[in-house]
């Protein structure tokens, strides 16, 4: 069983291969959907939308370190620092419209991530689509997991759904997961979230109907985070719907993207005429 470290120091800075493993041909037209997932997950989850997507949009997982392919680096500083590294991998890839997606954990990275996008004077994300989760600035509705006794993490992750039974059973891959899981833990509940800075994107709120720890009236606080726009849109199931409901999840994705599209398409024709205009009467031929 390969050794797993639980170290929090950061990591050096790593290329943004290691950030963006499953990167599409950047020749593709298609918009870039980059996706962040939720504690203990994996980019593997992201690349089994793919298909459900293919007309849509290119389905690009963020991998943090510490797990999947970048499982012998040290686990993240800090969630700053982690949407920070995300962000500059993400740089490089944005000569085509781009959206960010995170569930759970990974909306609140996702939330970061776009802010230092948006900082750095980038092109910014057709929208942020953040999943089964309250915005982070609202006060914690549970006690902390990461510090909880092995036992009690477990049972925490067998109320919350998503992981099978076969896995919480096997105390090989518990041992390989707990490190992980616990880690991710740490990055939330230690990030001192803010409502600001403000964005200027849509923010696009989804969760399960069953999910007690995102009711919809906090839901609806997300709006805090953007000036532009804000909807909520529920689906059947609870904390992990993205299982459950991952058909009408995709279905959504997919309306949510081509109106995100066509808005920034309008725009830009929009600025295009204004600038045209401005620029006085065309010169007549002699």
């Amino acid at each position: 069983m390969p050794e797993m470290t639980t170290a929090s120091a950061s990591p050096s800075a790593q290329p943004a291969s290691a950030w963006l493993p499953n990167m599409p041909d950047r020749r593709a037209c298609l918009p870039r959907l980059f996706c962040f997932s939720y504690a203990g997950g994996t980019s593997e989850l992201f690349r089994q939308w793919q298909s459900g997507l293919a007309d849509t949009c290119l389905i690009c997982p963020v991998e943090l370190p510490g797990r999947g392919t970048r499982m012998d680096e040290p686990f993240a500083a800090s969630l700053p620092e982690a949407a920070r590294q995300a962000a500059q991998a993400i740089l490089q890839h944005t000569a085509f419209p781009y959206l960010l997606f995170g569930h759970s954990l990974g909306s609140v990275l996702a939330l970061e991530t776009a802010r230092f996008l948006q900082e750095c004077c980038a092109q910014p994300p057709l929208a942020l689509l953040v999943s089964g989760r309250y915005p982070p600035h609202l006060p914690a509705r549970r006690r902390n997991l990461h510090d909880m006794p092995d036992a009690a993490l477990i049972d925490e992750m067998r109320r919350l759904g998503g992981t099978t039974e076969d896995i919480l059973d096997n105390q090989e891959l518990l041992d390989m997961m707990l490190p992980i899981v616990r880690d991710d833990f740490r990055l939330l509940e230690t990030h001192s979230a803010s409502p600001s800075p403000c964005l200027h994107i849509p923010v696009h709120v989804l969760c399960g109907r069953e999910d007690d720890d995102s009711p919809l009236e906090l839901l609806a606080c997300w709006q805090d985070v953007t000036d532009a726009p804000c909807s909520i849109d529920l689906f059947d199931g609870g904390h992990f719907y993205i299982h459950e409901s991952r058909a009408q999840l995709l279905r959504r994705l997919r309306a949510l993207i081509h109106k995100d599209l066509s808005r920034d398409q309008s725009r830009d024709m929009h600025n295009d005429l204004h600038t045209a205009l401005h620029k006085g009467p065309c010169p007549t031929s002699a």
